[in-house]
């Protein structure tokens, strides 16, 4: 694994779906470098066994797709690591199971996708962007960065027949992960949707049965990956200030000019920080309290 060049203090980090595939992989991967890692799920039994394995992670039980769940959820997040660097919402929904093609698929499966994959990233990002500004604070003096990584997928650009719920709920999470960015940049806080590729998920077995795993990417490989992507995207904010010394006094970063949605083989794409943004960009954001504030949503 290829860490950040720069010395650094254990990260705190929350992932959704961290019982099994990429989301117990990431967890993993996070707790055997040090940081320290709240996961939630909503498998009681699952949960408790993955925390007593794990040494450094701190299991929570709920449904990111309940709203009534979600700012217990922050809460538990908030109190378990005292505040957040990294959020990663890597819980997801297919929708129909087996896949079904948008005629035949039930409108409660469709709404199945999107509670998981759009609703439950969206409060729970809400809920905890007070924890994420704080930590932002905390570590502009370093160039450091907070930062919320939405998984994704190819399905969100590419129209596969028998995809439409999932697809169309990880499009709408990408885009909404851009308008995230655009909306919380300021703050010191990046938004980037990550496609991990396809993996040897249960997700994945349940989409396509008959796949051969052999050709799919491990999820510990896919995990490697997302973590040193998530090291240099929290470092932007250091590149951002190297590039203005040596770039001169007229120069401007603009995370405009690349999107946060990116595959794991672009090292080089991600948002650009922008600590010292005017914050009269979002008058109406209050994002100095240090705990969640108010219900998700």
């Amino acid at each position: 694994m290829t860490h950040s060049p720069f010395s650094r203090a254990p990260l705190r980090v929350a992932v959704t779906g961290g019982t099994s595939g990429l989301g117990l992989a990431l967890v993993e991967a996070f707790a055997a470098r040090g940081d320290h890692v709240a996961f939630v799920a909503r498998d009681a039994g699952r949960v408790g066994r993955v925390a007593d394995a794990i040494a450094g992670s701190h299991g929570i039980v709920g449904d990111v797709a309940k709203k009534d769940d979600v700012y217990a959820v922050a809460l538990q997040i908030g109190g378990a690591l005292g505040g957040l660097d990294v959020l990663i919402h890597n819980a997801s929904s297919l929708g129909p199971v087996p896949l079904a093609l948008l005629a035949d698929t039930e409108c409660e499966d469709f709404q199945a996708a999107l509670a998981t994959n759009v609703l439950g990233p969206f409060r729970l990002t809400k809920a905890l962007l007070g924890l994420l500004a704080a930590s932002a604070r905390e570590s502009k003096a370093e160039g450091r960065r907070a930062l919320v990584v939405n998984v994704t997928s190819d399905a969100a650009v590419h129209p596969y027949a028998g995809w439409g719920a999932y697809g169309a709920s990880k499009a709408a999470l990408a885009h909404m992960s851009s308008i995230w960015h655009e909306e919380v940049a300021p703050h010191g806080i990046a938004v980037v949707a990550i496609d991990p590729g396809d993996m040897d998920t249960p997700l994945h077995a349940a989409a396509v049965p008959d796949a051969d795993p052999a050709t799919l990417k491990r999820p510990r490989d896919a995990a490697r990956e997302i973590v040193d992507r998530i090291d240099r995207e929290r470092a932007g904010g250091v590149r951002a200030q190297l590039d203005s010394r040596t770039a001169g006094p007229s120069a401007q970063l603009d995370s405009r000019t690349v999107g946060p949605t990116a595959q794991l083989d672009s090292p080089t794409a991600g948002p650009s920080a922008q600590f010292d943004s005017d914050a009269a960009r979002l008058p109406h954001l209050d994002l100095h309290t240090a705990v969640p504030a108010g219900s998700a949503e």
